[in-house]
């Protein structure tokens, strides 16, 4: 493991490319088209083969794993009618807690302090270490709530694929909202250790990135993701991944006051799932059509591949638990896979 100054190190490199480099990303992307062709949008997982040779151990949870998320050592996973929340020997020994929750609840996440999920009236937000007894945050949208995020201040954003507004909640009461251009896919916290969380959202339709200026009470700088955005993570210090699963990449943001594009990287397959490694300081992608997760090093001008792992099938989402076991869930019923030690290149 690094250490917080060899970690500092890492994303000081990330964050010193050229202002001559971020100008020419950011110019590319806001006319709605990367360097080579124009956005396709509206990206989906490709179909996996369901031949699968998966890497460590397999937990069969006998259904669709349809979101997961980690904090810590803990998982929240996702089924149709179910949120299963425990460590990684609970979910073996199928003594996580289970909670009911209805089918039309919509994003999964973690925040600095929890999990949150958001449903259509309500955002439940989890306490890893008491997840019997979720706090609920009542919504007042005028749509059903589809994504949520949760600021380390403890501000609750809210939103849906369906409406342009983002509601922001404080202490249970609704205090205001934003205006941004359209609907959203994903919304997530980007935490910040020198002053307020930023907020990123995505929309698939046009692959749409962009920053929620909240603080500045306005919708912030929108850029777009290569040529279909499939998913986004939060890694450290700002820094925030999306796969380009339509342009076969994977994109490096940092969002620390408006969104940038700082680096670009071929992934081999189709990608969707990413996630954050902070233990090996690695941004991990699920490719869904060759059921292999990539792990690139991201302190260079491109992203670096340190190694793949096979996966079950349809690993659509993925996770990095705090002792950095890599985590794939099957979104078809194939289960939930642990890998302790994944096999990694040596920095060179």
């Amino acid at each position: 493991m690094k250490s917080q100054s060899g970690t500092a190190l890492v994303f000081s490199s990330l964050l010193a490319l050229s202002a001559t480099a971020l100008a020419a990303c950011q110019s590319e992307v806001s006319v709605g088209a990367d360097p080579e062709t124009a956005v396709k949008g509206n990206a989906t997982p490709a179909a996996s083969p369901v031949k699968a040779d998966p890497e460590g151990t397999v937990v069969d949870l006998k259904e669709d794993i349809t979101d997961l998320a980690a904090f810590a050592d803990v998982l929240a996973v996702r089924t149709k009618n179910q949120l299963l929340i425990g460590s990684q020997k609970e979910l073996a020994e199928n003594k996580a807690t289970a909670l009911d929750i209805s089918a039309e609840c919509g994003d999964l996440s973690s925040s600095s302090s929890g999990f949150v999920l958001a449903c259509p009236e309500k955002v439940l937000l989890i306490d890893p270490s008491s997840p019997d007894s979720p706090e609920e945050v009542r919504m007042e949208e005028e749509t059903p709530v589809t994504v949520a995020t949760q600021l380390s201040s403890g501000e609750v954003f809210a939103t849906s694929a369906d409406s342009s507004t983002v509601g922001i909640y404080k202490d249970g009461k609704r205090e205001g909202d934003i205006e941004v251009e359209a609907g959203s896919d994903q919304l997530l916290a980007v935490p910040n250790s020198t002053g307020d969380d930023g907020v990123v959202r995505i929309l698939r339709e046009d692959s749409t990135i962009q920053n929620v200026d909240w603080t500045n009470d306005r919708a912030g700088g929108r850029l777009r993701v290569g040529q279909g955005v499939g998913s986004i993570a939060v890694g450290d210090n700002g820094v925030v991944l999306a796969s380009d699963t339509e342009g076969g990449r994977l994109a490096i943001y940092t969002s620390d006051d408006v969104v940038r594009l700082h680096q670009y990287g071929n992934v081999d397959g189709t990608p969707w799932g990413v996630a954050w490694d902070k233990e090996r300081n690695l941004a991990w992608v699920s490719a869904t059509d060759t059921n292999t997760a990539h792990a690139y090093a991201i302190d260079k001008g491109v992203p670096k591949l340190r190694g793949d792992i096979p996966t079950v099938p349809d690993a659509q989402n993925i996770a990095v638990l705090g002792d950095g076991t890599f985590v794939a869930a099957s979104a078809t019923g194939h289960g939930l896979q642990f890998v302790d030690t994944p096999h990694l290149k040596k920095e060179s």
